[in-house]
Order: C-alpha cells, then structure tokens, then sequence
C-alpha cells in the first residue's frame, strides 16, 4: 500500500507542475496510474483525472495480502514478489498512458 501512495505522489506531482511537458508528462502518468490502477481505469474510460481512492487502497490491501500469502506458501523472499509487482504496476501504468496519450 505504501508503494501505491508513493507511485501517486510522484506522479501528482510531475502532472501538475506546469513545466511538465513530454517525457516528463507520460512519465508522470506512468508513476499515477502505477499507484493508482482503478482511477487509472476510471481516468482511461471518462477521459479525465479521476483519484478513486478508496477503491485504489482497497486494491493494495488486496494485492499485499495475496503477495504475502504466495510468498510464504511457496518459501519465497518476499521482497523478490513484491518487486515483481512494483515491476508490474509499472508496466501497467505505462501501458495505459499510453493509451491515455494516444486517445489525446
């Protein structure tokens, strides 16, 4: 859950500095929709900037409990599976501002 707030706060902050143009703004998406994968879809289908909190943070729950459990049912370190789901967040907010970028 930490990781999410983290991804967000980085990438509120590159979206809303007015000098954020280019790389800069598509890297700025990629951190927001990283930390924030259900606004992320909501922003996707409407169109806009839209910050679905409580749906995000109840998602990271979800995740970190599951990562948790498959960490310690197969004998994994724990810091491996969650890298690979920082990894795959990252992935996956890149993958939809570009989306966002190409519907613009």
């Amino acid at each position: 859950m930490v990781t999410g707030l983290i991804l967000m706060a980085i990438g509120l902050s590159l979206v809303n500095d007015t000098g954020c143009q280019g790389a800069c703004e598509s890297l700025g998406f990629t951190f927001l929709y990283a930390g924030l994968p259900v606004s992320a879809i909501f922003g996707f289908l409407f169109g806009d900037l839209v910050v679905a909190w409580p749906l995000d943070i109840t998602l990271w729950v979800i995740v970190g409990v599951l990562l948790a459990r498959f960490s310690d049912n197969r004998g994994r370190s724990v810091l491996g599976v969650v890298l690979v789901a920082i990894v795959a967040a990252l992935l996956y907010g890149l993958v939809l501002s570009r989306f966002v970028e190409m519907a613009i």
